[in-house]
């Protein structure tokens, strides 16, 4: 225990002092040769750098935080080019405005999600708090525009499916599901996490793709 201990007290700690007591506790490290000392409070695992303190598998989700992320700013330029294109029609209409709103929101979202799990040594309930508020935040904007679009209905046909096709309440509680969950202290919120990320690029990329091609002039 008393490599342990000297993590605990804020010590670097070196993995073949720990080794000794991996047997007793069921604990998996890495290789011995990795000499360099772990931040205080800090341990190694198998699954990359889990934090004594509760932090983040950080390398097991920094990958889904960079495809999401990358994703998400990619649909984003998608977006900015279907709106330029079909700058004349939206721009007369309340309806596409707020629709085409929405979307960004989604992919925005997703980004900010993307964001936060890529921060360095958090705790699974400090990543919970966050996604509560976001998901508070999300889906009070995304309604919001959502009852401006309604207020004053286009002459385009694609509106009605804009409304139809674009996941807010979903995404919203979806993502609310996954910051509860994390903040209750089970880490499988993180699979939670996936599914408002899915969604809502789902939902996005298809807003997108509406407003670029089913627009009538």
């Amino acid at each position: 225990m008393a490599g342990r201990s000297a993590a605990l007290r804020g010590q670097p700690v070196r993995s073949s002092q720990l080794y000794g007591q991996s047997q007793a506790e069921g604990v998996r490290f890495p290789p011995r040769n990795l000499s360099e000392p772990y931040p205080p409070g800090k341990s190694p695992c198998v699954h990359g750098l889990v934090w004594a303190d509760g932090g983040i598998r950080l390398k097991a989700w920094d990958t889904f935080a960079e495809i999401s992320g990358s994703a998400a700013a990619t649909l984003t330029g998608l977006l900015f080019v279907a709106v330029s294109i079909r700058i004349a029609s939206i721009a007369r209409s309340q309806e596409l405005r707020n629709r085409a709103a929405q979307t960004l929101s989604l992919f925005g979202t997703v980004l900010i999600i993307s964001v936060l799990i890529a921060i360095p040594g958090q705790a699974y309930r400090t990543l919970g708090a966050e996604l509560v508020v976001l998901a508070v935040i999300a889906g009070t904007g995304l309604h919001i525009l959502d009852r401006r679009a309604k207020g004053e209905r286009s002459n385009q046909a694609i509106g009605p499916v804009l409304g139809a096709v674009t996941p807010i309440t979903v995404t919203s509680l979806l993502l609310l599901a996954a910051g509860t969950v994390l903040v209750l202290g089970v880490h499988a919120g993180l699979y939670v996490l996936v599914g408002p990320v899915f969604v809502a690029l789902v939902g996005g990329v298809t807003s997108a793709w509406l407003l670029l091609t089913k627009i009538t002039e």
